[in-house]
């Protein structure tokens, strides 16, 4: 399995090393504000001149011991240098503590920093990774600016609310223990007292935080759907202009943007509502310490005022270090909304998968062959026991009404999709049994989606082959019918073309497409609809290069088509309708015997004559 969908597995864990180094770090820093806590007894006793401190701590333990040899070299230094000149020392020293316990504390963050970028750069590289293997059923079933959601602002929150606050907690745990510790040691029943508190906290805490988790996830797919929406009425903004329908367009923006504010209201109302808890939980903990410790301290004389002093300024520095905690626990909780959006894109089922000891297959030297295959999209059967075989070299047709499994057939060829059942076989060859990447380095596919990249000419159709040389470029554009309006612009090759080819028209983007075949040299040149943008006389003429071109390479030719005339001179044309073949042969044996496709040429004109494609320019002509 590629991923492992622990968060702390996949993302938390490779860092442990560098993470404890950074615990430790943290672990001095505490430190340090544990020698600052128990040295302002001493600092007091000094002041007030109230004495040594014996009996000042009831608990013992280290805690005493470190102040007692605190107290201790206070005395002696007031007894060598005089009382002033010892309080510039313990002032210089607790400076130092307090500069040592701040640098510890940045070196942690700085040494942290790296470490949190790369769990980011990580987990996006997974979804990115994710993005190019899912098969093309899970988009049918996504939004793409959902996704984009997904791997910006989702992998963002995670970073903000779940790895920052994994770097916070560090810090506010340990430095936590350690103040626990000294409560203990100054004196046990007041810390008793405090931490009976703790069980209500947790209580409380974890019912907000479920909560909070379950709408921070409702949250987050509302974003998602935002974002899909303005990415879709981005892509179809004249459409939505030329019917007037913009309107239409800014109310469900609008009813998906009320949703939100809702919902971000809701989250953030519980996000706060650990504040108020805190302060209410924080406040009730001093009033029961200043109760039972003005009762030692008057009463029972168990406690000095130096050590009830240090005992209250240690919890002024838990209580915030607690409120950390808990905001640092919900808002990991809200992230985890993000992260659950995230999971579902790496837990998706690949469908498409590569056998452990797949085989490599370089080339085709036969034939492929489909074997009784099946497919279904949902409950529909797409195709049924289809038995085909495209022999090497040959200029094979698929026509048919919309919707009878053509593109399908296609689609299986460079294993896009898996068959229901049956087998697609390359010279006998299960293509199950081969690896993903040489399958589909033998095939060159065409649509009538045509896909541009927002990069120059030249790049977009050197993207078939990175390797392919300028000349060989040019060449696949002159086969494509493509090298006379590539140097009618204004910087020729090098000419950028805007996002999706914004800048061309619907028949030059098709040209650079199928330049973009052409230049990879693959076996095998799948075209779907490939010139459905092209007038007649540019098809026949880009037709008639590709078909010489196969020929003199030894390519099969795979051609969906609607359009007759584009495919006339195939040599063999296979007729699918609901998913079956009806017929095959060539167009003159099918226009007599086959009635779909004599209809289907009546309804375009065409004749029951084989003409080269200058004939029929000719005729048209005259």
């Amino acid at each position: 399995m590629l991923f492992k969908h622990s968060f702390f597995y996949r993302y938390v864990a490779p860092y442990t090393g560098r993470l404890l180094f950074n615990v430790l770090l943290r672990v001095l820093s505490a430190l340090f504000t544990l020698v600052l806590t128990i040295a302002i007894a001493p600092l007091l006793a000094l002041l007030f001149d109230t004495g040594k401190a014996e009996s000042a701590m009831t608990g013992g333990g280290l805690a005493q011991s470190g102040m007692e040899l605190l107290e201790n070299w206070v005395h002696l230094s007031v007894v060598t240098n005089g009382k002033y000149e010892t309080l510039l020392y313990v002032v210089l020293a607790l400076l130092s503590a307090y500069f040592l316990k701040n640098l510890c504390a940045y070196m942690g963050l700085y040494l942290f920093i790296p470490i949190r970028n790369q769990m980011v750069a990580r987990l996006r590289n997974d979804m990115f990774h994710k993005f190019m293997i899912l098969p093309l059923s899970f988009y049918a079933n996504q939004q793409k600016g959902d996704l984009i959601s997904r791997i910006s602002n989702n992998t963002q929150d995670v970073d903000t609310q779940m790895l920052n606050q994994i770097q916070q907690v560090m810090v506010d745990v340990v430095t936590f223990i350690f103040l626990i510790a000294a409560l203990f040691f100054i004196s046990t029943p007041l810390t008793i007292c405090v931490l009976i508190l703790l069980p209500l906290i947790g209580v409380l805490t974890s019912f907000l935080s479920r909560s909070l988790k379950r709408k921070s996830k409702r949250l987050q797919d509302t974003i998602g759907h935002i974002s899909a929406q303005v990415t879709e009425s981005l892509e179809g903004i004249k459409t939505l202009r030329s019917y007037n329908t913009t309107g239409y367009a800014l109310r469900k923006f609008e009813a998906e943007n009320a949703l939100f504010f809702k919902l971000n209201t809701r989250v953030f109302r519980r996000l706060y509502s650990s504040h108020p808890l805190n302060e209410v939980l924080g406040t009730t903990a001093v009033a029961l310490i200043l109760v039972i410790g003005g009762y030692l301290i008057l009463s029972d004389k168990s406690l000095r005022p130096e050590a009830f002093i240090t005992y209250l300024v240690t919890m002024i520095q838990i209580l915030p270090t607690s409120k950390n905690i808990m905001t640092a626990y919900f808002t990991y909780q809200s992230g985890k909304g993000s992260w659950m959006r995230i999971k579902e894109v790496l837990k998706a089922d690949e469908v498409i998968l590569e056998k452990k000891n797949a085989a490599e297959i370089h080339d085709i030297r036969q034939s492929i062959r489909f074997e009784n295959v099946g497919f279904t999209y949902g409950k529909k059967p797409t195709l049924k026991n289809i038995d085909l075989e495209l022999p090497k070299g040959r200029f094979i047709a698929l026509v048919g009404p919309s919707g009878g499994g053509k593109s399908t057939i296609i689609n299986l060829i460079p294993r896009f999709f898996d068959p229901v059942s049956g087998k697609v076989l390359f010279d006998g060859k299960d293509i199950a049994d081969c690896k993903i990447d040489c399958i589909r380095a033998l095939s060159s596919l065409v649509s009538q989606d045509t896909v541009l990249f927002n990069d120059t000419i030249y790049n977009n159709i050197l993207l078939g082959n990175p390797q392919a040389s300028r000349e060989e470029v040019i060449q696949a554009a002159k086969m494509a019918d493509a090298h006379d309006f590539i140097m009618a612009t204004s910087n020729g090759y090098d000419t950028l073309i805007g996002d999706s080819g914004t800048k061309l028209s619907g028949g030059q983007r098709q040209r650079l497409s199928i330049a973009r075949a052409l230049v990879k040299k693959a076996p095998v040149l799948l075209f779907d609809e490939a010139t459905s943008a092209l007038d007649t006389e540019a098809e026949c003429r880009i037709m008639q290069a590709v078909q010489q071109a196969g020929k003199q390479n030894g390519q099969t030719i795979v051609s969906v088509a609607h359009r007759l005339s584009s495919i006339r001179q195939a040599d063999e044309i296979i007729v699918i309708e609901e998913g079956e073949i009806v017929g095959r042969g060539t167009h003159e044996e099918l226009y007599e015997g086959n009635s779909l496709y004599r209809k289907l040429c009546q309804m375009q004109n065409l004749d029951n004559r084989t003409t080269t494609p200058q004939a029929r320019q000719q005729n048209e002509i005259q």
